[in-house]
């Protein structure tokens, strides 16, 4: 059985030499609190594990996942804003980035009949059709805790596709419409500004070139969002098609 956040938490803690009422005075939390945590009763936001790698002296990906490379293909987080935030941003990063492009992404997901799209509330597999201009790519995912299996391939006979479906009893799940505004920065990580339909306002940071270990880049992704000041609290794990399902449920 793996090691559980609390576990983790309440051996860095011993190792650094602090009870839980030091460590808890350290991060201006009470120390019952800190126990809440290392017995996994509740969990550290993603802001507290940010103070907690620091006072550890750990990385946030440890905190979250261990010693096993989960992130190996995890490379971006998606954080939900309000849209004075998005608009805030947008002005952020005309000053500070390089801009890409904008266009519109309509995303149609699709998820065998006979095997639930939702997996105690975690989307498993998904097969998308997304429409990039004039081509359509049609792309799979099979999700295990924090990464996936990704592939893709472009269409170019969408009514045989269609036909295929159907004789594999797919049933289509949900369209994420959404337009989508990127940008450069620091020739390192993308920020993409969605505007989704029916879903509002989010910003996805992606690392495009890599210099560290996979756990460092996440920690340092984290940063960025932080010195954008993002809530980190506010990330979303489910993804768009999820968070539709969700929402019409």
């Amino acid at each position: 059985m793996s090691m559980s956040i609390g576990t983790r938490i309440r051996e860095l803690r011993k190792k650094n030499h602090l009870t839980q009422l030091e460590l808890s005075s350290l991060l201006y939390v009470t120390d019952k609190t800190v126990s809440s945590w290392e017995s996994d009763r509740t969990e550290p936001s993603l802001e507290t594990l940010i103070q907690l790698s620091e006072v550890l002296d750990s990385s946030v990906s440890y905190l979250l996942y261990g010693d096993i490379e989960k992130l190996d293909i995890e490379t971006e987080v998606k954080i939900k804003l309000t849209e004075q935030e998005f608009k805030h941003l947008d002005l952020l990063l005309k000053k500070e980035a390089d801009y890409l492009k904008e266009i519109r992404h309509v995303d149609t997901y699709y998820s065998p009949k006979h095997n639930s799209f939702l997996n105690q509330d975690k989307i498993v597999d998904w097969l998308r059709i997304g429409e990039r201009g004039g081509k359509k790519i049609l792309n799979y995912k099979h999700w295990y805790d924090v990464h996936c299996d990704e592939y893709e391939v472009e269409i170019n006979d969408s009514t045989n596709l269609d036909k295929i479906f159907n004789a594999l009893q797919l049933e289509k799940v949900a369209i994420v419409d959404k337009i989508r505004k990127t940008y450069f920065y620091q020739d390192k990580y993308e920020f993409a500004l969605d505007k989704v339909k029916d879903l509002g306002y989010f910003v996805e940071i992606e690392i495009k070139n890599y210099q560290f270990s996979v756990m460092e880049e996440y920690d340092a992704l984290l940063k960025v969002a932080k010195s954008f000041q993002l809530n980190l609290d506010h990330i979303d794990r489910k993804g768009y098609p999820y968070d539709l399902i969700e929402k019409a449920s």
